[in-house]
């Protein structure tokens, strides 16, 4: 159990130990919130390049926006 202070701008400082279980990196952003018994949550929330694919996965995603571009011009929109 790690013990944290809260600064007077309400910040916190996530140990490093929980970081890494989380698997947070500086940059990263996470969702807080408080569940249904009353406790803090912090949760990482995935970034676009981690979800990226996660929709349709196996379909290829380099160069899909030119792929897209070039279907849209033969079809003569």
């Amino acid at each position: 159990m790690n013990v944290v202070k809260v600064t007077r701008k309400r910040q916190i400082t996530l140990p490093k130990e929980v970081c890494d279980k989380l698997g947070i990196s500086p940059g990263d952003f996470v969702r807080v919130y408080i569940d249904e018994r009353g406790r803090a949550v912090v949760e990482k929330i995935l970034s676009i390049d981690e979800l990226a694919g996660s929709l349709n996965p196996g379909k290829a995603l380099r160069g899909l926006a030119e792929k897209l571009d070039a279907e849209r011009k033969a079809g003569g929109r």
